[in-house]
């Protein structure tokens, strides 16, 4: 039987969604008489304009699993903010697969492995980085800024498993270079949208031009996933 404090004291302000609305309303139901109301004003308050992924991410507990629900519920599972990375050589390329079926995890250089997220790895994502390197010297250790124009100039799309995330669009979105109250080559997303484990991850991306010679190529999803504890 769920105890009072995963509905009083708990961390997730979105508890109907999280233990499903017959649920939160039968758990409240055998709370004792005094605590009933204090649980429902609890569960069904506004919940304002958060603008962080953990808050997005409560916004749509409803779509995940039922185990996930229940995992998060019973903090066998949790939420963590996540930033999954890719870096890929663009020398004299005019278009790159962001994410490939070869990728493998390795510090400083990806940690996404065979293009899919790991299982009962439920990620929202809420923005993405696009960035530029030169490689002087090796991956790991360059520098990574500002696209140049032959990127910024180009395309890319962005799909999991079937659902599609960005349309073709242009790479302008990561043009950053006029703008000082965000990272560099960082776009929010107007939709989030829940990336689910073990579908494959396609985000291919055009160049206007041939990228220069010893150029990389960096791309940062920026969200909340579901991990064990």
């Amino acid at each position: 039987m769920e105890n009072d404090n995963e509905l009083l004291g708990g961390e997730y302000e979105n508890v109907p969604d999280l233990m499903g609305i017959d649920g939160f309303l039968g758990a409240v139901a055998r709370l004792p008489k005094e605590k009933q109301a204090a649980a429902l004003r609890k569960g069904f308050m506004s919940r304002g304009n958060k603008n962080t992924s953990r808050a997005e991410l409560e916004e749509k507990f409803s779509q995940l699993p039922k185990d996930i629900r229940e995992g998060l519920l019973k903090k066998r599972l949790q939420l963590a903010d996540t930033r999954f990375y890719v870096i890929k050589d663009i020398a004299g390329k005019t278009t790159i697969d962001v994410f490939q079926g070869t990728d493998n995890k390795n510090v400083g250089l990806g940690n996404l492995a065979n293009q899919k997220l790991e299982k009962d790895n439920w990620f929202i994502i809420s923005s993405i980085r696009m960035l530029y390197g030169i490689n002087l010297i090796s991956r790991e250790k360059t520098d990574f800024g500002i696209c140049p124009p032959e990127i910024i100039n180009g395309e890319f799309e962005l799909e999991a498993g079937q659902k599609k995330i960005f349309g073709l669009t242009t790479n302008e979105i990561f043009d950053t270079k006029n703008r000082t109250d965000i990272p560099v080559g960082y776009y929010k997303l107007e939709s989030t949208k829940i990336i689910e484990p073990q579908v494959e991850i396609k985000m291919p991306v055009k160049f206007a031009a041939a990228a220069e010679a010893s150029t990389l190529l960096k791309v940062v999803f920026i969200g909340t996933s579901v991990i064990p504890f």
